[in-house]
């Protein structure tokens, strides 16, 4: 192996050291979060109902900044249309997205505890 190929070896292995790390980090703030078909959410609606139960309180900017990635975004405003269609796909298993004037959205304990439960359920079978 010459020196340049020492150097691209090592780059990539660093690169795919780097990407496991975004892979678990995106899992841990709810960003790579897949939905039971139970729920019937889309992959925009999966992305804010993981970042919800992952965190205490999520601005419309967070989860635009969670669901584009820095890619070329839609209207901040196309959160609440998510939002609006999530509340009824998730009401009748209890669950209930909350608004917090001037903050953002969020899952309460009860429907935090409810939501987790039934994911709980799903990747038992």
């Amino acid at each position: 192996m010459t020196l340049r190929d020492d150097l691209i070896a090592s780059l990539e292995a660093e690169n795919d050291q780097l990407r496991e790390r975004c892979r678990q980090l995106e899992t841990m703030l709810g960003i790579r979060f897949e939905a039971p078909p139970l729920f019937c959410l889309t992959q925009h609606e999966a992305v804010i109902f993981g970042c919800l139960l992952k965190n205490r309180i999520m601005t419309r900017d967070a989860l635009m900044t969670a669901i584009y990635q820095g890619r070329d975004e839609a209207e901040a405003k196309i959160v609440d249309v998510w939002v609006c269609k999530m509340r009824k796909k998730l009401k009748p298993y209890g669950i209930t997205v909350q608004t917090k004037w001037g903050e953002g959205y969020y899952f309460d304990a009860e429907s935090k505890a409810r939501a987790q439960a039934l994911l709980d359920q799903v990747n038992a079978l």
